[in-house]
């Protein structure tokens, strides 16, 4: 395929104002010279709308000390071909840039190597063998927006309908260089539930359009939201593959305590009592313990396992406070175990799933409209990707419960005066 030419550019141009293609780039003429003209200004203006992946360009900036552009106290030279910023950062990997300010021809901050992205204004980007089709494609659409009046005495109508054009070129270029840069690796255990979850998009929004276009930019989203959503839905039940016992007492190491009932599950953490009297938050506890450092969030706290009631406790920053030592500790844990899915049950991807299909599908599924047009109706999209979680979450906190054994309600004071001193537990009967 021969490479794209302004000869190319330029006719394409005329074609969609209706003109005559050029023979070369060589003989003057209006046209010619028209175009000649506006495609430096088109080039540079379409550069400074997208962060296009072919005129990026990333360099180190060497730091100066300068205090006159307060509070930074450093100054950066642009470079040469520089002519607008994507990012600057510490590291590219970062996920947030620098504090920074742009100033005429310099840049003030506080780092004193920060890397730095931009668009470039090189004469290699404005060759249009170098543009990618989308790119090109933007480009003839603006510049005809610019020459029309002139060349093809186009009025107000035509230029409305020249400049609609060049929005849609726009908005396909702009979903296309988002697939572009959508380049991070997911990881093989990630992509099952990623696809369940644009199954949910697909099942609950029938007729939908943009899933395939779009499919990569919400895995792309939701890989960038996975551990938050893990977390969340670890956070919301008490599960059993991610369930763990802490021994907590006080001054000794937990396995010279630990009661041969409990087997291998239970750990041991030790700290010193709380002192009530310099610490009025914690004042009628006698012990405090530092909480595991996979601790989520807890599921009981007793004295012993087949207690019936939990003991007196209160949590306070990374430790709880309890009047009885030892204790033990039933908790959620937070750990690379609890984060595979290969520990997972489906019930709990599926919930996995369906929160992050809440978290992506507003920003891009769109609902199909009369003559398969296609509107974003953020509220009511999410309105169903929650009803989706909801019903997903509960099903599997169901299912989850039922492997436990039943848990009977301790008696009540009247029932056990009833019973006079023949009281004994429920749970083992």
């Amino acid at each position: 395929m021969a490479a794209t030419t302004k000869l190319i550019v330029y006719n394409a141009t005329l074609r969609e104002l209706g003109g005559h293609p050029l023979a070369n780039t060589s003989t003057v003429n209006t046209s010619l010279t028209e175009l000649e003209g506006a495609f430096a200004h088109a080039v540079e203006h379409l550069l400074s709308r997208l962060d296009w992946s072919f005129a990026r360009r990333r360099a180190t900036l060497a730091s100066v000390s300068d205090t006159s552009y307060p509070p930074y106290t450093y100054r950066y030279t642009r470079p040469s071909d520089y002519l607008r910023k994507c990012w600057i950062k510490t590291a590219a990997a970062n996920d947030y840039q620098i504090d920074h300010a742009e100033s005429a021809s310099a840049i003030y901050g506080y780092e004193t190597a920060p890397i730095i992205e931009y668009i470039s204004d090189h004469a290699d980007v404005y060759d249009p063998a170098n543009w990618p089709p989308h790119f090109t494609r933007a480009l003839t659409t603006y510049l005809a927006s610019l020459v029309g009046p002139k060349l093809a005495r186009a009025g107000g109508e035509q230029l409305g309908k020249l400049r609609e054009g060049f929005d849609t070129a726009l908005a396909d270029a702009k979903d296309f260089e988002a697939n572009f840069v959508t380049n991070t690796q997911i990881a093989a255990d990630r992509q099952p539930v990623f696809r369940r979850a644009i199954e949910f998009m697909g099942q609950s929004l029938a007729g939908s359009v943009a899933i395939h276009a779009h499919t990569d930019k919400m895995r792309w989203q939701m890989n960038l939201s996975w551990e938050h959503a893990v977390r969340y839905v670890l956070e919301l039940g008490a599960w059993n593959f991610a369930s763990k016992r802490a021994y907590l007492t006080n001054g000794v190491t937990g396995d010279s305590l630990m009661p041969s009932t409990t087997g291998g599950i239970i750990e041991g953490y030790s700290l010193e009592p709380a002192d009530a009297e310099d610490d009025p938050v914690v004042a009628g506890y006698d012990y405090g313990y530092a909480l595991p450092d996979d601790f989520l969030h807890k599921i009981w706290l007793k004295r012993a396992p087949d207690a019936d009631l939990e003991s007196d406790h209160q949590f306070v920053g990374a430790y709880v406070f309890v009047r009885e030592d030892p204790v033990i500790m039933e908790y959620v844990a937070y750990n690379a175990t609890t984060r595979d899915p290969a520990n997972w049950s489906a019930n709990f991807m599926e919930a996995v799933a369906a929160y992050l299909a809440v978290l992506v599908a507003p920003q891009f599924v769109l609902d199909e409209g009369r003559k398969g047009k296609g509107a974003l109706n953020a509220p009511q999209v999410q309105e169903k990707m929650e009803a989706v979680f909801k019903l997903k979450l509960r099903d599997a906190k169901m299912r989850d419960a039922i492997q436990q054994q039943p848990y009977r309600m301790p008696l009540g004071r009247f029932a056990r005066a009833r019973m006079g001193g023949n009281v004994v537990s429920l749970r083992n009967r």
